[in-house]
């Protein structure tokens, strides 16, 4: 097809011209390329809007500049969608709860004892030389005559008072964590019911640029 105004992609193409599509912004460096060949090939027979190829490339370029900050956010939504699978998974729940639990246990306690020991022994022994003899209990009492005795009288007092006391107290921390995660289809859909959906709704972000592009070609064909 001979170009009837101006010139065709395709000549500039088979001419190596360069169209410096190399400093517009783009979310994704490694996607340039794609988007160029998109671009120029979408338009591959097409004849520029401009006098010279020079003037084409700069408003080309021009246009990218403007347009591309806003398809760069669209790009890195429908990113973000596809790597972390939210196409298909619409429900994408985190449930954290987190509790924490005190027992305080205070112990006091007070014990009191006392013991009481009395107690009186006497003692005698007595060596006699005549055992004809009789000794009453009073002469030995009264120590009057004997050839040897020995008393011994003693008395016991013993008091024992005790008393305890019990102070104590303990205290419990424990602290509960719970965590829910769901990840899935909410609503009763299938997964192809989703697909379908994706397939409607799915932007071609790639060729809304290239519509943008149009008014830089010829409109008559």
């Amino acid at each position: 097809m001979m170009a009837k105004y101006t010139i065709t992609i395709k000549t500039l193409i088979d001419n190596n011209f360069d169209f410096q599509m190399k400093n517009y912004p783009i979310f994704d460096e490694n996607y340039r390329e794609t988007l160029n060949h998109n671009i120029l090939y979408h338009y591959y027979e097409n004849e520029i809007g401009f006098e010279t190829a020079p003037l084409f490339r700069f408003y080309l370029n021009q246009k990218l500049n403007e347009i591309m900050p806003y398809y760069n956010e669209l790009y890195k939504v429908q990113k973000k969608l596809i790597d972390d699978n939210l196409l298909l998974n619409n429900v994408n729940l985190r449930e954290e709860l987190q509790g924490s639990n005190t027992n305080n246990t205070t112990t006091t306690g007070n014990s009191t004892s006392q013991s009481t020991n009395n107690g009186t022994s006497n003692n005698k022994n007595l060596f006699q030389d005549t055992p004809q003899g009789q000794i009453s209990q009073t002469d030995i009492d009264n120590q009057t005559w004997a050839t040897n005795l020995t008393l011994d009288k003693n008395t016991t007092n013993n008091t024992i008072n005790d008393t305890s006391s019990n102070n104590g107290s303990a205290n419990t921390n424990a602290t509960n964590t719970y965590l829910k995660t769901i990840i899935g289809n909410n609503g009763g859909k299938f997964n192809i019911d989703i697909l379908n959906d994706i397939k409607n709704n799915l932007m071609n972000i790639d060729l809304m640029i290239i519509n943008d592009l149009s008014e830089l070609f010829m409109q008559i064909f």
